[in-house]
């Protein structure tokens, strides 16, 4: 949080943004992991 910004409800745009990079990072982490896991079987 920012020096000097007031806490405020996230907005939709926020919600959307934070939705959007939470499911990125699960693709980036589901594309490392089941080739390793599909090598292994």
């Amino acid at each position: 949080m920012a020096f000097g910004e007031e806490q405020h409800k996230k907005n939709t745009f926020e919600k959307i943004t934070l939705i959007v990079v939470v499911v990125m990072v699960l693709a980036t982490l589901a594309g490392l992991i089941l080739p390793a896991i599909s090598a292994i079987m």
